[in-house]
């Protein structure tokens, strides 16, 4: 009888055991461990700065954070934006990694401006001076005799018709690199892909559906009327070896040659030195166990010396050996399908659809004296309080609760004036919204293109907001998109704004679907003082639509 009794100990032990190691397994096959990396930019300038802002997730295993840039960049690098984050589900064995950079400008520096117009400047210095033949005498000057002829020097005068500002060498509106791991089937299943708009080679087009070689001068080659230089530059000579007139003796010997430079023949100026370019989109570098998206690699270099060599926008992934094994017995789990589709989705369920968050800030915008914020949950929170952050301080600042529909909004105070005295104060100013370890990315409070209200009736959309001044001259048309798909957006429509800035605009809402997600884009001047424009976008905003 005691020998049965052990028996059975002995086997109760057995099974005990057996079942903490598959336990043990399962839990090991539960965590997988994964590598997530990202940068937004990562540059050498001339040849031997090296600079690279910001990353996240370059030491370690696959976590969910988001790096910040903390310094501006280098002045011959310009961005509104730069995104690095990585994320990872525990729960869903999976990891991802983004890495951005949004409003890119490479500037030429004074260095490079000299070297791309050095033939212009060559041949300008080249120009002999002219002798003109007077058809009238000038009136007589103490101490010369009779002036008959004059000689000119034009030098001056054409090189004050040079443009005194150039177009970015390179310019971007969006490079974006996503990248994502998971285990498949008991192997590592990497994937990317990349977001590549806007890019300009010195202010016009670039198609990259491919790579770019080009080469292209900052000035094609041109011939300058005489007719058509500013009198006032000119040097007018009495003779050679003596002093420029001035005066009386200047002003009637310009009236004299004025008609003489019409009828001399345009002088012709040779293109500036020509810039190489090289551009590759969507590059995308796999050894098995790892993958790496890039949104654009681009290198520029002028008469063989590089000025930037940069990999912009990186994300990067991996499983370490051994992650993905397959357990002994895995019990399949049964998968519930998405009711309703796409066409059924709430504004919040829209919103989340694309985004492997499951909490977003939708909006943060000033509103009577208050900053008013919009966002969405997962509807695993209808009912649960969101709590928001203000990164400047670091406090929470306002409370909201999510609704049935996975919607949340409130209200928070005004920050005070003083964080708004400068851009890299104001640039801290961002609200973040936070459930227990959930938590959003966080968005700026001041922009340039405000969306003020979003309501849909009679199967109508109106959109009424706000391009913040200084407006571009002539005032830049307006593009409203329509979120179809995660990847794919329609124009709706184009428009322009009012003279103050502020716009409203109506326009058909889409058939057959509860909610709808719109997005507007323009351009606005970066100051007052200075022409030059860049693009801006609104945040996705999505309306429940009222189609009766």
């Amino acid at each position: 009888m005691r020998s049965m009794q052990l028996k059975q100990r002995a086997a109760v032990g057995t099974a005990a055991a057996a079942l903490v190691l598959a336990l043990g397994a399962a839990s090991a096959q539960a965590a997988p461990t994964f590598h997530c990396e990202a940068s937004p930019l990562r540059a050498t300038l001339g040849g031997t700065q090296t600079i690279e802002p910001i990353t996240q997730g370059r030491s370690g295993d696959c976590a969910t954070g988001e790096a910040v840039p903390s310094a501006s960049l280098s002045p011959l690098l310009n961005a509104s934006v730069l995104t690095a984050r990585t994320d990872y589900d525990a729960a869903a064995g999976a990891g991802a990694a983004k890495g951005g950079i949004a409003s890119l400008s490479v500037l030429p520096s004074s260095a490079v401006l000299d070297t791309l117009l050095a033939p212009i400047n060559q041949a300008i210095d080249a120009l002999p001076l002219q002798t003109l033949t007077l058809p009238n005498p000038l009136p007589p000057i103490p101490g010369l005799p009779a002036i008959t002829s004059v000689t000119i020097d034009v030098r001056g005068a054409i090189r004050n018709l040079l443009p005194t500002s150039f177009p970015a060498l390179l310019s971007a509106d969006v490079l974006e690199a996503s990248a994502n791991v998971s285990c498949t089937a008991g192997a590592p299943s990497l994937s990317g892909s990349s977001n590549v708009a806007g890019v300009k080679i010195l202010g016009q087009d670039v198609g990259l559906d491919s790579v770019v070689n080009t080469v292209l001068p900052l000035l094609n080659g041109q011939s300058i009327s005489l007719a058509s230089l500013d009198l006032s530059k000119i040097q007018v000579l009495p003779g050679l070896g003596l002093p420029p007139l001035t005066g009386l003796a200047l002003s009637t010997a310009l009236t004299a040659i004025k008609p003489l430079l019409a009828a001399l023949p345009p002088i012709p100026l040779p293109p500036s030195n020509v810039l190489a370019f090289n551009l590759v989109p969507n590059e995308q570098i796999t050894d098995g166990s790892t993958l790496t998206q890039h949104a654009l690699r681009a290198s520029i270099s002028l008469l063989g010396q590089p000025i930037l060599d940069a990999v912009l926008g990186e994300a990067k992934v991996g499983a370490t050996a051994g992650t993905c094994a397959p357990p002994a017995s895995v019990a399949a789990k049964p998968v519930t399908p998405a009711a309703g589709g796409v066409a059924g989705q709430s504004v919040a369920d829209q919103l989340l659809s694309c985004s492997d968050r499951k909490l977003v800030l939708v909006d943060v915008l000033k509103q009577d004296g208050h900053v008013k914020l919009l966002g969405a949950a997962n509807r695993a929170y209808v009912g649960k309080q969101v709590a928001i952050r203000l990164r400047a301080t670091g406090k929470v600042v306002a409370h909201a609760t999510v609704a049935k529909d996975g919607s949340f909004q409130t209200t928070a105070p005004m920050p005070a004036r003083a964080y708004f005295a400068s851009h890299a104060k104001a640039n801290a100013v961002r609200y973040r919204a936070e459930i227990g370890k959930e938590l959003s990315l966080p968005l700026k409070l001041e922009r340039r293109l405000i969306v003020s209200s979003l309501t849909s009736k009679a199967g109508n959309v109106t959109i009424k907001g706000r391009v913040v001044r200084p407006l571009t001259t002539p005032v830049a048309t307006i593009r409203l998109v329509r979120r179809v798909s995660c990847h794919k957006v329609v124009l709706v429509k184009r428009f322009k704004p009012r003279a103050d800035g502020t716009f409203s605009v109506t326009v058909k809402a889409p058939a057959g679907q509860a909610a709808a997600i719109y997005r507007l884009a323009t351009s606005v001047r970066e100051k007052a003082s200075n022409p030059r424009s860049y693009p801006t976008f609104t945040l996705p905003r999505g309306v429940a639509l009222d189609t009766r």
